[in-house]
């Protein structure tokens, strides 16, 4: 059993990293805690000028979603609190949101919920759902996207 959040802050090869990361399995990635999550965002995340505040955003190539309707674009560190900017898309809206990070990261599904007008003004619900497998894919794109950034000139060379 390999633990997440020591291994990826080893003095490790980039490229060893990834491939562990990779491999990892559901059960282990779940174990990453959010002082790694924050720990990533502070290292290699935009710091936004004249504050404290930090925006992580993933390659839109390493983005992970549901497979149906969103997608998770990174994470946002603002005023100490971190939260998950998730894109979601549905036949007339298309939206960004920012949802608390143990709000989305609890155990079980996360069913999250939009309301919007249609186009005849009538209010309307539309939802979103992720499952735990889904919420370890955005870890694991979380980790990877860490890797990439942080290495960037080391993985370059190597190619």
């Amino acid at each position: 059993m390999i633990d997440v959040n020591t291994e990826l802050f080893k003095r490790t090869a980039p490229v060893r990293k990834i491939g562990i990361i990779e491999n990892l399995k559901q059960e282990e990635l779940s174990r990453v805690s959010e002082t790694t999550i924050l720990r990533i965002v502070k290292e290699t995340g935009r710091r936004i000028r004249g504050t404290r505040d930090y925006e992580f955003y993933v390659h839109p190539d390493r983005r992970k979603g549901n497979k149906w309707n969103s997608v998770i674009e990174g994470l946002w560190l603002y005023k100490g609190k971190l939260s998950v900017m998730v894109y979601v898309q549905f036949s007339n809206t298309d939206t960004s949101l920012i949802v608390p990070f143990n709000d989305f990261f609890k155990r079980g599904d996360f069913r999250g919920t939009i309301k919007r007008d249609d186009r005849y003004g009538n209010p309307q619900t539309h939802y979103y759902v992720y499952d735990e497998k889904d919420k370890v894919e955005v870890i694991r794109s979380f980790c990877l996207e860490y890797i990439n950034t942080k290495y960037k000139s080391k993985l370059s060379n190597n190619e």
